[in-house]
């Protein structure tokens, strides 16, 4: 299968192609990958993904799965809302039951995506710029819980969007979790510099130093938690040889703060 995407479209290839190589290594369990990395007629290789950046991207994937998980085990009859999804199988990696769960992004990754995985009743597509705040009119559900993800999504976005996304989310559904990750102001600043991001010539837009300035992105904004990459808790999801960066990064806040994990409540219902 021929895949051409442009800039910012171009980028999802390289966690796809992360967790494939560290799907095969036996450090992130994820066969849809393998299998869509074989499946493609791309040249991975000139997007020159460093180990480095292959194994974060892994972990990150690993959090947010690991959030979600426990998330639908608590709430099984959730509506999950996967914006800027990519060619991530999050949906098959963790066969969420009779969650409703809806897969977001611009029409050239969706049309590769169907062509992959199909969709079901608990399983949909949507066609659309994350930005272009109509596509939450595709939206069939009367589920009380609802759940965002956003990977790797929000720094290719202005601060302004992602406020109105936040506004729209709040009007919409009154009992929102929305997690996403972000890079500090000073990552994103550099972000331009990184080997495969140049590759792609995507644009980093936005980066934040700390959850508080989130709060102020909508009325009912509400900061629950920060999911560091560097915790202990994650270390043994990592290559042995990796684990002691990863724990000596831990301990200088500048390099914890690079790239996190946050989580935010929406809506006027209380979080539960």
């Amino acid at each position: 299968m021929k895949i051409n995407l442009q800039k910012e479209m171009e980028t999802l290839l390289i966690p796809l192609y992360g967790k494939a190589m560290m799907s095969r290594a036996g450090i992130f369990h994820d066969p849809y990958a393998e299998a869509s990395v074989k499946m493609f007629e791309y040249d991975f290789s000139k997007l020159k993904i460093q180990t480095k950046t292959q194994v974060m991207l892994s972990l990150r994937a690993a959090i947010i799965d690991d959030y979600t998980d426990n998330f639908l085990k608590t709430h099984p009859d959730s509506m999950v809302l996967h914006i800027g999804c990519g060619l991530d199988a999050r949906y098959f990696r963790l066969n969420p039951g009779t969650a409703i769960w809806y897969d977001l992004d611009f029409p050239e990754v969706t049309d590769i995506k169907k062509q992959i995985f199909t969709e079901s009743e608990t399983f949909k597509y949507i066609s659309s710029s994350v930005t272009d705040m109509s596509w939450l009119d595709s939206v069939v559900s009367s589920r009380d819980n609802v759940l965002v993800i956003a990977e790797g999504l929000f720094m290719y976005l202005s601060e302004e969007e992602i406020k109105a996304l936040f506004s729209k989310l709040e009007c919409e559904y009154s009992n929102c979790t929305i997690i996403f990750d972000a890079y500090s102001t000073i990552t994103a600043e550099r972000a331009g510099k990184h080997t495969s991001l140049k590759k792609t010539n995507a644009v980093v837009k936005w980066g934040v130093d700390a959850p508080e300035k989130i709060m102020n992105y909508s009325k009912t904004a509400e900061f629950i938690e920060t999911l560091y990459l560097t915790d202990s808790r994650y270390l043994h999801l990592l290559p042995k040889k990796h684990r002691s960066l990863f724990r000596f990064a831990g301990l200088f806040k500048i390099a914890r703060e690079a790239h996190r994990i946050f989580i935010f409540h929406l809506g006027l219902a209380p979080n539960t």
